[in-house]
C-alpha cells in the first residue's frame, strides 16, 4: 500500500510542477529578436532570480503585452538591471 500512495504523490507532484522550456535553435527570433545565448541567460534568471521567491509562470501563459507589464512590476523586486529584464523578456515571450 506505501508505495502505491508514494507513487500517486510523486505523479501528482510532477503534474503540479510548472514546465518551463529549455532554448533552443527554434526559439531564436520566434516572436521577439533575440540570439540562443540570450534566451539561455534569460532562462536561467528567469529561474534563479524570479523562481527565488515564487512558483514560476509558464512562459507560455502569457502574452507579450503581459509580460511587459509583469516585468514592469516583478523586476525591480527581483533586482533586475534594466539588461537583465530584457534577456528575461526575450527568453518568456520566444517559448
Amino acid at each position: 500500500m506505501k508505495p502505491i500512495l508514494i507513487a500517486l504523490l510523486f505523479v501528482a507532484s510532477v503534474a503540479c510542477t510548472t514546465q518551463i522550456y529549455a532554448p533552443t535553435e527554434a526559439n531564436v527570433n520566434k516572436v521577439q529578436p533575440a540570439t540562443l545565448a540570450e534566451l539561455q541567460q534569460g532562462h536561467d534568471l528567469f529561474q534563479s532570480k524570479c523562481g527565488k521567491c515564487h512558483k514560476l509562470p509558464n512562459p507560455g501563459k502569457h502574452s507579450k503585452d503581459d509580460w511587459t507589464k509583469i516585468l514592469g512590476k516583478m523586476a525591480p523586486k527581483a533586482k533586475l538591471s534594466t539588461d537583465q529584464s530584457d534577456l528575461v523578456y526575450k527568453y518568456v515571450v520566444n517559448n
